[in-house]
């Protein structure tokens, strides 16, 4: 059934989250009785929506790397201030934090 390629591996999702996605999807099929192509195209539908997701989450990690790779040069930290840097050392190590938790 195509129905069942909608897993948490394919959607990089929670093996909960895509057996939500499962179940609302067979609802929808049944309640709207659609035709296997039909069925085929809200399945792609599903796919998108979170591959799109996922690829927008990457893009904005790129630019914060990209931001703090070449706008955080020694002779930009260098101009500044003191207070600048303690603030900017804080929130480094609050995001480092933050990754770590999620790494495990």
């Amino acid at each position: 059934m195509a129905l069942a390629t909608l897993s948490s591996k394919t959607l990089k999702i929670s093996e909960q989250e895509a057996a939500r996605e499962r179940i609302t999807a067979t609802e929808q099929v049944l309640k709207e009785n659609l035709t296997v192509p039909e069925t085929r195209d809200l399945i792609k539908n599903i796919k998108a929506r979170y591959l799109i997701q996922e690829s927008s989450e990457s893009k904005e990690i790129k630019a914060v790397l990209q931001k703090v790779s070449s706008g955080l040069s020694e002779a930009t930290l260098a101009n500044a201030s003191r207070e600048q840097l303690q603030s900017l050392q804080a929130i480094l190590v609050q995001k480092l934090d933050e990754i770590s938790k999620l790494i495990g």
